[in-house]
């Protein structure tokens, strides 16, 4: 069984740690109705008396069912810009605790039966405008440490074993349907009422999470002196937004709309509680080409 102690970092790889999850501010909830529930994550839009451009708060869970991950690319496909989130290859090689960030992602994929983000959407879209930072620059930010955020938790002993116990439980999940929607529950639930920041720590908190928005922030700021009118979306993990938000809204912006999405379902699921449907139609501008984020690329 997962140890409570592994679980704030286990969060932050499925992209959910926050200074605070739970609460009215929040892009991430639980939902449950008897034997049916869902994970679900919240979009939010923007708007500015002084600007004929609309932000949206794109928050996303990094493994998600693939019907959620269908919907999100038709909406991101509706947008002029997406800024989207990808911690890029470094110069300096990765470590073994680098590694295993990706391993111990499609391990938790595998074991709720869920699809992994970079399977689920495609990164060549020529909207797509990468905001992020790269290995080199989250390591020194980190005090050269590993990007690896269990290595903030728990021992290297540790570490080293919990990439083969979730690789055990997935194929124990896949051999029994009842056992993976227990899991599947039980990490929802948690994952959407927690208050995951006290367990990660400030310093790790404030790079993965602080430091990198500024990044976005910076490159937003940029994308605003080109596009006068339309929309651009940030989309990043759920874990984000709170902060983007009050930085939103210390720079006039108005949140407008939230409608949220059910990423995990879990039996019949939940309705998603939509305040209304996006709009669909093909972006109106070209912007930077994107290209498919290379091998070693991260997730938070």
């Amino acid at each position: 069984m997962i140890r409570s102690s592994s679980l704030a970092a286990l969060a932050l790889i499925l992209g959910f740690a926050a200074p605070t999850l739970a609460g009215p501010g929040s892009y991430v909830r639980f939902e449950q109705e008897g034997r049916d529930a869902a994970l679900q994550t919240a979009v939010a839009h923007f708007t500015h008396p002084d600007k004929n451009v609309e932000i949206v708060l794109y928050g996303v869970v990094h493994i998600a069912d693939k019907s959620y991950y269908d919907a999100v690319q038709r909406d991101l496909d509706s947008y002029d810009v997406v800024l989207y989130e990808g911690v890029a290859p470094g110069k300096t090689k990765p470590t073994e605790a680098d590694k295993g960030l990706g391993e111990m992602q499609k391990a938790m994929g595998e074991l709720l039966g869920l699809t992994f983000q970079k399977e689920g959407i495609d990164y060549t879209r020529k909207n797509l405008v990468h905001a992020d930072m790269n290995m080199d620059q989250l390591k020194e930010a980190m005090g050269g440490k590993t990007i690896n955020p269990m290595g903030q938790l728990v021992s290297p002993e540790m570490l080293k074993q919990m990439g083969p116990m979730l690789k055990g439980l997935a194929q124990l999940g896949k051999s029994s349907p009842g056992m993976q929607r227990m899991f599947k529950t039980m990490m929802a639930k948690q994952l959407g009422n927690a208050d995951l920041s006290n367990a990660l720590g400030k310093k790790a908190t404030q790079v993965i999470l602080i430091e990198r928005n500024k990044v976005v922030m910076k490159v937003l700021a940029e994308q605003l002196k080109k596009t006068t009118t339309g929309r651009i979306a940030i989309f990043y993990g759920a874990a984000h937004n709170v902060d983007f938000e009050q930085r939103f809204k210390a720079l006039g912006w108005t949140r407008s709309s939230k409608r949220w999405m059910s990423a995990w379902t879990i039996g019949n699921g939940i309705s998603s509680g939509e305040e209304a449907p996006a709009p669909t139609r093909s972006p109106t501008r070209e912007s930077t080409p994107a290209v498919k984020p290379k091998t070693g690329a991260r997730w938070f």
